[in-house]
């Protein structure tokens, strides 16, 4: 639903709310005994309007919101990626910095799946990889087919991976079956969707967004309430707007002595 598909169904809300208190108006024409029937017409098209109007919007309060963050918000967002070495992972770095909106795209870390390996060579593994590769800062092997890494700023994953890769096959007969490079993209908020939209599907696979604009998104699905809430919240809108028409005589003359009692006291 776009923003003036929003907008117009906020006006036919209060368009129900206008004609519920039209009707309410009417009272010292149907009389005050009616007045049962008032309330409960307000709160049956209340719980209508609420219904049909203003809880399809609530599915897209957090993308309006979003964008109004976005626009607002200076501060950068970060996309995490897994970029599939099948691909060039160094074209992408590049052609991903390119795009308008991006600050900086940095790989942070490397993960490595491998046929099924000893303890030994674990503990090879673990001592050698620094030596292989000078841009190995760290090494973990949570299990014996899988390695990660860590890797220096700005160094080159792919080769970190083909220096690696080709010392586990000549050294241990150990075969990768595949791998894949955990990237971080820094970019502006305003751009943030145009950047997830130009990354390629079928090389990348978005794993989370970061940022204040995604903590402020979050804050607000966790206190938005509940779409039988507003419909119950909307039936007491009608309820109480026909009873503002109900008595609105007296609301007035309330208002009126409010008001001249303040003028009173300026005086």
């Amino acid at each position: 639903m776009g923003t003036l598909a929003a907008i117009l169904m906020i006006v036919l809300f209060f368009v129900l709310m206008v004609f519920v208190f039209s009707i309410a108006l009417l009272t010292p024409l149907i009389g005050k005994k009616n007045l049962l029937f008032v309330v409960f017409l307000g709160f049956t098209v209340g719980i209508i309007g609420g219904a049909f109007f203003i809880s399809p919007i609530m599915d897209d309060v957090p993308d309006m919101a979003r964008a109004v963050y976005q626009f607002t918000d200076n501060s950068p967002e970060v996309i995490n990626v897994d970029v599939s070495t099948n691909t060039n992972v160094t074209q992408f770095i590049k052609t991903t910095k390119s795009i308008e909106g991006v600050k900086s795209v940095e790989s942070t870390g490397i993960t490595i799946k491998t046929d099924a390996f000893s303890d030994t060579w674990k503990n090879i593994i673990m001592g050698r990889a620094s030596s292989i590769n000078s841009n190995v800062t760290s090494i973990n092997i949570p299990s014996n087919n899988t390695i990660i890494l860590q890797i220096k700023e700005n160094s080159d994953p792919q080769t970190v991976i083909n220096s690696l890769e080709e010392w586990l096959m000549f050294a241990g007969g150990i075969n990768v079956k595949y791998s894949t490079v955990h990237v971080s993209v820094k970019v502006d908020a305003a751009h943030l969707d145009s950047v997830v939209a130009k990354l390629p599907e079928n090389q990348v696979v978005v794993t989370g967004i970061k940022g204040p604009v995604e903590d402020k998104i979050n804050y607000l699905n966790s206190v938005l309430p509940n779409k039988s809430n507003v419909v119950l919240v909307c039936g007491f809108l009608g309820m109480l707007v026909g009873l503002a028409g109900v008595f609105i005589d007296t609301i007035m003359e309330v208002l009126r002595r409010t008001m001249d009692k303040f003028r009173r006291k300026e005086e």
